[in-house]
């Protein structure tokens, strides 16, 4: 797939992971034990019910491909499930946090682990009854091609479930920055200790590379839905999906940008 001149991107992206791989493996291992992870095991076992059971059905353990699977949140979720689970994160840091994660939560659970790129995936067509990202799609360079080539791994009736937020759209809006000042302003974000939280560097960090991504300034889920039903995806949005998923004090601190589910079945 072309790069369009974001090779340069790509690597500072990968290095920024690589960097934040310890404090976000303390952050999911900390989801994983408490009500949090609970929350998203209900969600996605009701979610994914129906292409789970199909591929039973046939006679198939399910196969799920984790996008961007950081340290191994949903590896854990899916191989803890029965299904048989491709990881794939750019970042070397992060896989190896995952391998771990898995062998702690999980130890008898198998994954298979590959570091690349999301937007050229190294599958076949047909390969996935399920894709699952988290907090992977702002990231994405080239959105609508990466889109595209999760839709080519899947199965036809196979589906992805992406979640996601306008997380930095606020670079990009005054009102939204305001609002996001307010939200944040004396209120601390429960459950990530700072073994688990970025440092003032990392964010600022982050912020520089997501002023250089194109879906930044770009207000969704409206994009999404357009965008997935133009490559022919059937699309079901969720934008009230954080209300399940996130404790009462991660919605009030992320009032400004809460979480939405896409929902696209081939």
């Amino acid at each position: 797939m072309r790069d369009s001149g974001y090779a340069g991107l790509g690597e500072e992206i990968q290095s920024y992971w690589d960097g934040r791989a310890t404090s976000y493996s303390n952050g999911v291992r900390g989801e994983l034990a408490d009500d949090r992870g609970e929350a998203w095991r209900h969600v996605m076992t009701r979610e994914t019910r129906n292409v789970l059971e199909a591929a039973r059905l046939q006679g198939r353990k399910p196969r799920v491909l984790d996008l961007g699977c950081g340290p191994g949140f949903f590896t854990v979720l899916f191989t803890q499930m029965g299904c048989q689970v491709d990881a794939v994160d750019t970042s070397a840091e992060m896989l190896d946090r995952a391998r771990m994660n898995l062998a702690a939560a999980a130890p008898e659970a198998e994954a298979a682990f590959h570091q690349g790129d999301i937007a050229s995936l190294p599958f076949d067509d047909d390969t996935f009854d399920l894709a699952v990202s988290r907090n992977v799609t702002w990231l994405m360079r080239e959105p609508e091609a990466t889109y595209a080539e999760w839709l080519r791994v899947l199965r036809t009736g196979g589906k992805f479930l992406a979640f996601d937020a306008n997380w930095y759209l606020y670079l990009a809006d005054p009102e939204l920055a305001a609002a996001r000042r307010a939200d944040m302003d004396g209120n601390v974000l429960e459950g990530w200790d700072e073994e688990a939280q970025a440092t003032s560097q990392q964010e600022d960090w982050c912020e520089q590379i997501a002023r250089d991504l194109p879906l930044t300034p770009v207000v969704r889920p409206t994009w999404d839905e357009e965008t997935l039903r133009g490559l022919g995806a059937a699309v079901r949005i969720d934008e009230g999906i954080w209300r399940e998923l996130w404790t009462p004090n991660e919605q009030s601190f992320y009032a400004s940008s809460p979480m939405f589910m896409v929902e696209a079945v081939k």
